[in-house]
């Protein structure tokens, strides 16, 4: 007998007890079920699908397998009856820290090695605790079907533009450096309350070395993806590709790295080489990446079940071996770097209004030695470049935390710190951008295009420069435009094609 353990006894690899299949089965099934409800906006390819079956599934059955041949070994075979409840537990929650919390090294030992001990206190209840991860399960598939409704129905048919702007003819092709410091505000904007930032350093160095900043330019919408879904995309999404049960946003690295980059379409129609350039992973967890010819980050070195920043990447570094390998073609290149980013997301992280404000400051600074550096290494290897400096959205700051924003109806200068936007354009020789205004991120690519052609039909099909937010009511979100076309504050809630 393996422990005195209730259920019925099961044939598979003669031992008695909850059959060791359903051991298995059920110590990584509510952790692959509980990771695809939070996590279907990033996870979404089948090599990470077929990944995570065996990661959550075939583990665990090698693990009862292999298990019974080790614990027939010297001392350990006193604790045999306690091996099938130590192997569930400790892959139920070290899949939970691994997948869920994403818990370092040391922190998931820890959880193993308790996890194991506990299998001392359990054993004789492992049938209960395989019932309550059975439940567990059951509600996080119940929890799942909506999201995997929303997922099966989405269509990607809103990226699809009303005329042939990726055919359009470059008549200068110049070098494009597009480099986004997510989260820089308008320098109108920094001066003002709530940022109050009255150092313009930076802002005289852009102006002395040939940039314009343009004021009042802001994003569309109110987080990195579904603002650079639709920059990329020269199209607004309205959110049909974001799920209002939990504001995740689907299918948008398709768009921002992947197949449907109708800007990456166009570079490449007038002979572009493009590169990505970035320190983190929050484009690449799906292997979505096929549209840039090249990108500083071997795919090798990147999770397949969560983002963040990849260990002793140097973006200055690996920019200066690109620029330095330059080839003779045009060359288009997109920077992107978590700088200075935005206040603390959640309520529990936050330092309040006040402190927000000093910290993104502080990273405001970082940022600017960070962009001078770049834009100095450009001008080492480039005579006459266009160079974009463009943020995603606002720092968020006057608010307390991030998630207040699908809280709370926000104040017009609320709104405004949401969205403001850094954009400032370094334009080359023989190139003019007179008379075009500048004003929103959706546009950004559409109107740049109009200029690089010379031809201004393609300014005839810009979108609204609007810019949307969610708002929880209840347990889903609506959606509501809160600057219009002219720049004005409204309160309009918008209806999603889903």
């Amino acid at each position: 007998m393996e422990g005195k353990r209730t259920g019925r006894s099961g044939g598979f690899f003669g031992l008695s007890g909850p059959h060791p299949l359903l051991i298995a089965l059920a110590a990584g099934l509510y952790p692959l079920l509980h990771y695809y409800n939070g996590n279907f906006d990033i996870a979404d390819s089948w090599i990470q699908l077929l990944f995570m079956l065996g990661l959550c599934l075939g583990l665990p059955i090698l693990l009862v397998y292999v298990s019974k041949f080790v614990f027939r070994l010297g001392f350990l075979r006193k604790f045999k009856s306690y091996r099938l409840t130590a192997v569930n537990l400790v892959v139920f929650f070290g899949l939970l820290g691994l997948l869920i919390f994403h818990l370092n090294k040391k922190e998931l030992a820890v959880v193993l090695l308790v996890s194991a001990l506990a299998s001392f206190l359990l054993y004789r209840f492992l049938g209960q605790v395989i019932i309550l991860q059975l439940l567990l399960a059951v509600m996080s598939f119940v929890t799942l079907i909506p999201r995997g409704w929303f997922v099966l129905n989405y269509d990607a048919e809103w990226t699809q533009t009303p005329d042939a702007i990726t055919e359009v003819v470059f008549k200068q092709n110049p070098n494009v450096y597009v480099i986004q410091p997510d989260g820089y505000t308008n320098f109108t904007e920094l001066r003002k309350a709530p940022y109050n930032h009255r150092d313009k350093t930076f802002e005289n160095y852009l102006t002395e070395t040939g940039f314009i900043n343009y004021p009042n330019f802001r994003s569309n919408y109110y987080s990195t993806l579904t603002s650079n879904s639709s920059m990329f995309a020269m199209k607004h999404h309205y959110y049909q590709n974001t799920y209002p049960g939990n504001l995740k946003t689907y299918g948008s690295q398709e768009v921002i790295v992947g197949s449907q980059n109708n800007v990456l379409k166009t570079f490449k129609k007038n002979g572009y080489k493009t590169h990505l350039v970035t320190d983190n992973s929050f484009f690449l967890t799906n292997r979505k990446l096929s549209s840039f010819d090249h990108c500083n980050i071997d795919q090798s070195e990147v999770k397949l079940y969560d983002t963040g920043g990849i260990s002793g990447v140097d973006i200055i570094e690996d920019f200066q071996k690109l620029l330095h390998g330059q080839s003779d073609t045009s060359n288009f290149y997109f920077i992107e770097k978590t700088i200075p980013s935005h206040i603390q997301y959640t309520k529990a992280a936050s330092l309040g209004v006040e402190m927000e404000r000093e910290t993104y400051l502080e990273r405001l600074e970082e940022a600017n030695d960070w962009l001078t550096q770049l834009i100095t290494l450009i001008h080492t290897y480039d005579t006459d470049p266009l160079i974009i400096l463009v943020g995603d959205h606002g720092g968020y700051v006057g608010l307390s935390y991030v998630k207040e924003v699908e809280q709370i109806k926000l104040s017009p200068l609320e709104a405004t710190s949401v969205f403001s936007s850094l954009l400032s354009i370094k334009w080359p020789q023989g190139l003019n951008a007179e008379g075009i205004e500048f004003r929103s991120n959706v546009n950004l690519f559409r109107q740049l295009f109009a200029v690089m052609s010379g031809d201004k039909q393609w300014l005839n099909n810009l979108e609204a420069n609007e810019s949307f937010v969610p708002l929880y009511d209840g347990g889903s979100a609506n959606f509501y435009k809160y600057i219009d076309d002219e720049g004005n504050s409204v309160f309009e809630q918008v209806e999603t094609p889903n």
